[in-house]
């Protein structure tokens, strides 16, 4: 059975928990998948996407340029490398994201979407 192994991993915008949320909304906005992955210490944190940012999580009229981005990503669980396709299809569908994050350990390395699953 085929697993996340053998896939191939695409990239998205890699920020640090300092970010200001200007910018992680700019890398997002710019991102063909919008979503950018949050790796603080060398380890996954969470991710960020469109979704998020038209959710409740921001308050309204918050001076985004001040803001570091780290509380407001959500810590979505990650596919090990040892996920099977078939497996990661269904998360995806699931948690309805464009992509979600592939980590081995704690060790970010790529995000997976249904393009790449076939």
């Amino acid at each position: 059975m085929s697993t996340l192994a053998d896939a191939t991993l695409r990239s998205v915008p890699v920020i640090d928990p300092q970010t200001s949320l200007d910018e992680a909304i700019a890398l997002l906005e710019a991102d063909p998948l919008q979503t950018v992955v949050l790796v603080g210490d060398e380890m996954y944190m969470g991710i960020l996407n469109a979704a998020m940012l038209e959710s409740s999580l921001i308050p309204a009229g918050a001076d985004r340029a001040t803001l570091q981005v780290g509380p407001y990503v959500r810590p979505t669980r990650p596919l090990s490398p040892e996920t099977t396709t078939q497996e990661a299809l269904a998360a995806l569908e699931r948690k309805g994201a464009p992509a979600l994050p592939v980590v081995a350990g704690n060790v970010y390395k790529g995000v997976i979407t249904r393009a790449e699953l076939g």
